[in-house]
């Protein structure tokens, strides 16, 4: 074999990693960027994504893989997110006034003081979400957020407008 190809070789497997990375991430802008101009996304992967403080305000994300992002503080009123996965995400003090979350993966999640006023919360799960100090007045019934017990519901205003007081931390489940 000639020299140079042994030298070669190795170089491709050091590299390609690191390649295919950089081509994710400039695929995930694109995401982004088409994501900020059309405010619709629909089935797109947006998993581990920094969404933090974005404006996100009637956004069609549908299907989309949310799985571990960060929108802590994000503006997500009215936006629909019927059958999104967005287990294991930050939405810590997210706006959802009015968000549609039918069907939604909301397990791990973390919606401390998050509003979800007047959502549309059925079918969604929830998991092991921590929900302390949400908004969930007027939110549609959802049997799993009051019924299951792995859901941390400290000072959570519940749909029909009362106060929970379960400030324990749930048993893993």
């Amino acid at each position: 074999m000639n020299p140079f190809f042994r030298l070669l070789i190795p170089m491709a497997f050091v590299l390609t990693p690191s390649l295919v990375s950089q081509g994710n991430n400039l695929l995930r802008q694109h995401v982004i960027q088409q994501l900020q101009e059309t405010r619709e996304c629909f089935g797109c992967n947006l998993s581990g994504v920094n969404l933090s403080g974005a404006n996100l305000q009637r956004i069609d994300l549908r299907s989309a893989n949310l799985q571990g992002a960060n929108l802590k503080k994000a503006n997500l009123r009215y936006a629909n997110l019927e059958w999104a996965d967005i287990r294991e995400a930050n939405l810590q003090e997210a706006d959802l006034t009015g968000a549609i979350l039918k069907n939604t993966l909301l397990a791990d999640a973390d919606l401390q003081k998050a509003n979800l006023e007047a959502s549309n919360l059925e079918g969604t799960d929830f998991r092991n979400a921590n929900l302390s100090h949400a908004n969930l007045i007027r939110a549609s019934q959802n049997n799993d957020i009051q019924g299951h017990n792995s859901v941390t519901l400290c000072e959570t205003v519940l749909p029909n407008g009362i106060i929970s007081g379960r400030c324990n931390q749930p048993p893993n489940s």
